[in-house]
């Protein structure tokens, strides 16, 4: 099993974990990403700290991403897609197009890890967003904070007094066909709230919803603290429609008053959209290049996989970062029971 070798597809949280696995047990690996830069979605999203760790994992990400570029036992190839796989006897050849050439690689197995696409907030136009500046999505904010280290308002750079939290945007969506919860929605809002919170005692949140996910570890604690906070608004309703009157500051919504049951309209200063994940909008080359199937939910079925072809991360369904290191390091394992059969 030492000269066996295996290709990683996708670069985000779930491919790295594996090829650092797989290299840490002296599997030959080569991971491939179609982008200039490993680490995925992930490598966007902000550290939740307030007060203290609450373990939203992005820190173990960005860390794994540096000890996989100065691993010299994994071949890193950026700017790289897989155009073609092909069973080879006991393994497959893989056609890799880099730099506008294609060149072909054996491999004992492949594992692709190439998560998933955000949902599109457009397509809600009922939202705003493209529209009105300070509607603003969950990776827009993820950016912010991560980028600039606090929330401001994109139209004019003040910071946000009110701020409104719409949950299951592109999820749990009859209209949109997504009837599936994407999972790591819940936990990533409240822990972005309670950001803006610690950085503005003043601010006051309105988190809107269905019910509540939970996801990863200390989510609980992190209810417990959004729950007990008196300027932490629990509502559970989705809005139809954001509003923006220019003689007035602020978006409008209608907003159930949970106390008296009246409807009432409220303004806010920013509001974020909690979009969901979709399929790869990739996946479809997946099909076609390795027999690889979608079920029911559109996400890549594992049942389909051939013999040495694994699934890891978000390319099977929904996973928050810490579920996808879980998955991946599941995937190693049985990558190595196959590798070990065949040898």
């Amino acid at each position: 099993m030492s000269d066996a070798h295996v290709i990683v597809v996708g670069g985000g949280i779930a491919g790295i974990t594996c090829a650092d696995e797989l290299a840490q047990m002296g599997i030959k690996v080569t991971l491939l990403e179609k982008e200039p830069e490993i680490g995925g979605w992930a490598a966007d999203y902000c550290c939740k700290a307030t007060d203290r760790c609450n373990r939203c994992y992005v820190c173990v990400s960005d860390k794994e991403r540096e000890n996989v570029r100065s691993m010299g036992e994994i071949a890193l190839l950026t700017n790289s897609r897989v155009t073609e796989v092909s069973k080879n006897g006991s393994g497959y050849i893989v056609k890799i197009s880099r730099s506008g050439d294609v060149e072909e690689t054996h491999a004992d197995a492949v594992i692709f890890a190439t998560g998933f696409t955000p949902f599109d907030a457009r397509k809600k136009g009922e939202y705003g967003y493209g529209r009105y500046a300070d509607v603003l999505t969950g990776l827009d904010l993820e950016r912010m904070l991560r980028e600039k280290g606090n929330a401001f308002k994109p139209s004019d750079g003040k910071v946000p007094q009110s701020v409104a939290f719409i949950q299951c945007v592109g999820s749990r969506d009859e209209s949109l066909g997504h009837l599936y919860c994407s999972k790591a929605c819940c936990a990533y809002a409240l822990r972005m709230a309670r950001v803006i919170r610690n950085q503005n005692p003043e601010s006051e949140i309105y988190f809107f919803y269905m019910d509540i996910q939970p996801a990863g570890r200390l989510f609980d604690e992190t209810l417990k603290a959004c729950e007990d906070d008196p300027n932490f608004h629990f509502v559970r309703a989705i809005p139809s429609k954001i509003y923006q009157y220019y003689q007035k500051p602020g978006l409008m919504m209608k907003v159930l008053n949970t106390e008296d049951g009246e409807i009432e309209e409220r303004f806010f200063d920013m509001v974020v959209l909690s979009i969901g994940m979709e399929p790869n909008e990739e996946n479809d080359l997946l099909w076609e290049g390795a027999s690889l199937k979608p079920g029911s939910e559109g996400f890549l079925d594992p049942q389909s996989c051939d013999e040495g072809i694994f699934l890891a991360g978000t390319v099977s369904g929904p996973k928050d970062i810490e579920r996808s290191i879980m998955d991946a390091k599941q995937t190693v394992l049985q990558t190595l029971r196959y590798l070990e059969g065949k040898s």
